[in-house]
């Protein structure tokens, strides 16, 4: 067991540098879908950097754990806790709700490559963990970026993001504003409003 310790995860909090390259090559084994997530996915979607980064976000589908196991089976993976602990995840661990964080690194002295984020799906549709009422076809989910990274799409990054609303949160917002499409745009006012009514990027959204 690894304890974590608040927001920065004390001397844990120590990621590689993202090199999307890397990551693609790795990820060349893992058959199933898989998308850059959180701030980094936003700025590989609009080609440039518009802040800086600590970690990095990989989505995946929940059911697709033992194809985790099996790409990354020589390395450490470790499954985040709701009260900040590490524990070793295992093949034979299967991870349910509210389990999603998967921390992986080559070795116990080495910097995490990214945590994977397990999301929920039934059958072609993905659900959104915090309220299933929120749904996308697992068509519509990712986009390519520059380079050929699969990424996750810009609204459903937003609405993860939307329930934190941390600095970085409300930064990255305001970046991604302006290159939204009318129908990301619908997408995203429609998730708020169905999960937190009266969201103050509502407004903005509308704008």
């Amino acid at each position: 067991m690894l304890v974590v310790i608040g927001f920065d995860y004390g001397n844990l909090w120590k990621w590689e540098d993202f090199d999307p390259s890397r990551l693609s090559s790795l990820m060349r084994s893992f058959d199933a879908p898989w998308w850059v997530a959180g701030g980094r996915a936003l700025d590989l979607w609009m080609g440039r950097q518009t802040r800086a980064h600590q970690d990095v976000d990989v989505a995946i589908l929940r059911d697709d754990q033992k194809q985790l196991h099996q790409t990354f089976d020589r390395w450490e993976l470790y499954y985040a806790t709701p009260d900040h602990r590490l524990e070793p995840y295992r093949s034979e661990c299967w991870l349910e709700v509210p389990l999603h964080g998967v921390w992986v690194r080559p070795a116990s002295d080495a910097p995490w490559l990214c945590e994977f984020l397990l999301n929920e799906h039934e059958d072609k549709q993905w659900v959104y963990r915090r309220n299933p009422a929120v749904r996308k076809p697992l068509a519509e989910v990712g986009v390519l970026a520059l380079g050929g990274v699969p990424i996750l799409v810009p609204e459903i990054v937003l609405l993860y993001k939307a329930h934190e609303l941390t600095e970085k949160d409300e930064a990255d917002f305001l970046s991604a504003l302006p290159h939204l499409t009318p129908s990301r745009k619908a997408w995203l006012l429609e998730a708020l409003n169905e999960t937190t009514p009266n969201h103050p990027w509502a407004g903005r959204l509308r704008g």
